[in-house]
Order: structure tokens, then C-alpha cells, then sequence
């Protein structure tokens, strides 16, 4: 499989998804070291321009007069309420994800909730839905990859086949929180189910929280080069914070979108989102959607083995 490497970005993401970079890697694989104004081929900003490019410019509020988001680091707690992993396992309260962020947003509180995931392979969806209060998942292994939340989801499949592989055993039912984005997919009248629907982790959760874990769409290099949208993770929470994650696929990796409830993309809304430490991997339109996301220290990997194709997300890579 042939890579290529765009590491220890810092980028920002703004309704077009444009993206900027600097770079710590090594010589031979860092940007241009020119100065304002640069050349006709690489324009280089000078320091009036920059000034634009900035996470205070790209977290405004749409709301006159509102102050820009200004994250914080994600804080831990000593203890989490709830606790993923195996059956019998001392403190575990779940043994599933997706039933821990139920039993979180079952609760109707208005303050952060945690749910500590601990190591081991999660397959299957995880949907979380929008509520009053905002919900922090982290895995509590050394590395992001101790903890896997994986199942292989193509844009193209048809309902029926969809509907089979994503609600085994009845995960998703009518009077769970999660029903209503389940049931938006299940009920949709085209002959397949589209990049919507085809996440492995989908959150409308306002204040999101992601950290140290792994999230992967494994469709992989199983489908041919053609249109075939297998999005690892997707978030339409305002204010979301990815901290020490692997977002792993090929097409639409990672998808961040303003849609509400009827799941479908807005006019009127900003969402705002802040990756840091992260590593993300794809082959064509790795990061799209709608919406402003900040990214910080975050490796991009380019793989070609399915398209052959040198593509990377965005309409222009500065």
C-alpha cells in the first residue's frame, strides 16, 4: 500500500474545507520556508493576512456580538460515571458503548457526563445523540489504538443491508435516545442509504469530547476506486474536541456537518470543532462537510491502494 505523509498539520476548515499547514516533520517532507509574498507558484501570507487565520477567527459565533469559543484543554475526571469494557470487570457499568452513551443521555443532565472505555475491540456503530448536556468518551489504555470502535459501512448500500448490519439484536428501538438518527437512515426513500448514514461513530452532541481512542471504517480497499463514502466519524455537535484519536477509512473519513435533528444540513448554523494530537488517514475527500474545525499537531496519511490516485480533502491545499 502507498502512503503519502502530510504530517503535524495545523489546519482550519471553513464551509469550503481549506486547508493550511505547518510542519515539524522532517526536512525533505516540510512546507516551503519563504517569506511573504513567496512567488506566483506559492504565494506565501504576510503577517496582516495571517492575522485571519487564527483559531479565535475560525471559532466566532454566528450570534452577533457572542465571544469566540476558546477551548480548554479536556480534563479527566478521578472518576468516570460510567465504565466500558468486560462483562464481570471490576467498576465496568456497560459492556457496550453505545449502551453506556444511552444509559449518559437517559439521564437529562444538563452537566458533563464520562464514560471510560477500556481496552479492547468495539465493533458496531456508536451514535450519540443531541442533549442538554455534553458527553466525554475516552479510552483508558496508552495508546489511542487500545480501544477500536470499527465496523465496515458503505454509502451504497441499499436499506435492507444497512439496516441489518448496523441495528443487530434490536441496538437501535423506538424510546432510545439514539432511535431517532437510526430511524432517519432506516426511512429514507432512496435506493441507498448515502454518506448520511454510512458513519461508524455519529455524534449531534453539542461539547463533544474524544479522546485517546481509535475509529475506523473498515470498508478499506474491499470496494473499487468508483464512489463508495465510508465515513469513520462524523460529528454535527458545535464546540466538539477530538484529543488523541485515530480516524481511520478511505473515502469521507472524517465528516463534520451542521445538520439538525431531521438530519439534514442547515443554512443558519456554525459548528465548530478543535482536533489536536490526532492522526487521520484516507484516499479521497478525507476531511469534508460543512462546518469550521481547527486541527493542531494532527498527522494526515494519503493512502492510494484503492484509488491509485494522489487526492486529499479539500477544494484547495495551501
Amino acid at each position: 500500500m502507498n502512503t503519502y505523509s502530510v504530517s503535524r498539520l495545523a489546519l482550519a476548515l471553513a464551509f469550503g474545507v481549506t486547508l493550511s499547514a505547518c510542519s515539524s516533520t522532517p526536512a525533505d517532507q516540510q512546507p516551503s520556508t519563504q517569506t511573504a509574498p513567496g512567488t506566483t507558484a506559492r504565494p506565501i501570507l504576510n503577517a496582516e493576512e495571517a492575522k485571519n487565520f487564527t483559531p479565535a477567527a475560525y471559532f466566532q459565533s454566528l450570534a452577533p456580538n457572542a465571544a469566540a469559543w476558546t477551548p480548554s484543554a479536556i480534563s479527566l475526571p478521578a472518576q468516570p460515571d460510567f465504565i466500558v469494557g468486560p462483562a464481570g470487570t471490576q467498576g465496568v457499568t456497560h459492556t457496550t458503548i453505545q449502551a453506556a452513551v444511552d444509559a449518559a443521555i437517559a439521564r437529562h443532565s444538563n452537566r458533563r457526563l464520562y464514560i471510560a472505555i477500556m481496552p479492547g475491540e468495539y465493533p458496531g456503530t456508536v451514535y450519540v445523540p443531541a442533549a442538554p448536556g455534553a458527553l466525554t468518551l475516552y479510552g483508558t489504555g496508552d495508546k489511542p489504538i487500545d480501544v477500536k470502535i470499527s465496523e465496515a459501512i458503505d454509502s451504497e448500500m441499499d436499506r435492507n443491508t444497512w439496516r441489518r448490519l448496523v441495528n443487530p439484536g434490536g441496538k437501535y428501538m423506538p424510546g432510545k435516545p439514539a432511535w431517532y438518527m437510526f430511524d432517519s437512515c432506516q426511512s429514507k426513500s432512496a435506493a441507498t442509504v448515502g454518506v448520511m448514514c454510512s458513519a461508524v461513530f455519529w455524534s449531534q452532541n453539542n461539547g463533544l469530547q474524544l479522546q485517546n481512542l481509535t475509529i475506523a471504517n473498515n470498508l478499506g480497499d474491499s470496494v473499487d476506486a468508483g464512489t463508495h463514502q465510508a465515513v469513520a466519524l462524523r460529528s454535527d455537535g458545535d464546540q466538539v474536541q477530538i484529543n488523541k484519536v485515530n480516524i481511520l477509512g478511505r473515502q469521507n473519513t472524517f465528516f463534520v456537518t451542521n445538520s439538525g435533528v431531521q438530519n439534514r444540513l442547515q443554512d443558519n448554523r456554525q459548528t465548530r470543532t478543535l482536533v489536536t494530537n490526532s492522526y487521520i488517514e484516507g484516499d479521497v475527500d478525507i476531511v469534508s462537510g460543512r462546518g469550521a474545525v481547527v486541527f493542531d499537531n494532527t498527522d494526515f496519511r494519503v493512502v492510494n491502494s484503492r484509488t491509485r490516485k494522489r487526492l486529499m480533502s479539500s477544494r484547495r491545499l495551501l
